[in-house]
């Protein structure tokens, strides 16, 4: 039995260790501390919110309020492209049954290698069509 142990002890502990150090980069990078490069925040104010719903709700929803103002990441080299009509900001009405006033979440549609850092209003009112 400790023959079980002991035989290959030396594999058995460089295994351990490649484990902790894969395991540590891993970590570390789904934190953010390793960056592919140098990277830059930029916000873009007043984007018009867009509002998706089903094809067959003829009710006419409103937003208030209708732009957003939203942070993003990005390396300097997709930044130093990116255009603010590039970002687009939206709710969701698919499926919603509710013909109160209500608010949800602003969603953000984002062209690759950004990031979304921040979204000022993080939610939307929506208001009911009145009848």
């Amino acid at each position: 039995m400790s023959d079980l142990f002991t035989k290959d002890l030396g594999w058995k502990l460089a295994s351990v260790a490649l484990a902790v150090v894969i395991w540590v980069t891993v970590f570390q990078y789904r934190r953010g501390t390793v960056e592919a490069g140098p990277t830059r925040e930029n916000t873009y104010g007043d984007l018009p919110v867009v509002v998706f719903s089903a094809a067959a709700d003829a009710r006419a929803y409103h937003i208030a309020p209708d732009t957003v103002s939203v942070k993003v990441r990005g390396s300097d080299d997709v930044m130093n492209v990116l255009q603010g009509s590039q970002i687009r900001p939206f709710v969701d009405l698919t499926g919603i049954e509710s013909a109160k006033d209500f608010r949800l979440p602003v969603n953000v549609s984002l062209p690759k290698g950004v990031t979304l850092v921040d979204v000022d209003p993080p939610w939307i009112g929506v208001l009911a069509p009145r009848h």
